[in-house]
């Protein structure tokens, strides 16, 4: 059970990692911005973890949901002209 859920959040957090990665223009870490979504990816997609481009998805998807920093990630604001 242990190398369950250390399996799962490792595979959470080298998903925000990547996910960060693809998000330029950032002012946070990559560590910081995986730990901002990683309780959000277990508690909204775990069923699809480990892949990477279904998790985005959901957290796209169910970005209503999302924790305030998680969201500035994955859906930012957008710039006003």
């Amino acid at each position: 059970m242990r190398k369950t859920v250390r399996w799962t959040l490792a595979a959470a957090t080298a998903f925000c990692a990547a996910v960060s990665a693809a998000t330029p223009g950032q002012a946070l870490s990559q560590a910081q911005e995986a730990a901002d979504c990683q309780g959000d990816a277990l508690r909204l997609c775990s069923p699809y973890i480990p892949d990477h481009a279904k998790i985005h998805t959901c957290l796209v998807t169910y970005k209503a949901y999302l924790s305030p920093a998680c969201r500035s990630i994955i859906a930012p604001a957008k710039k006003r002209r």
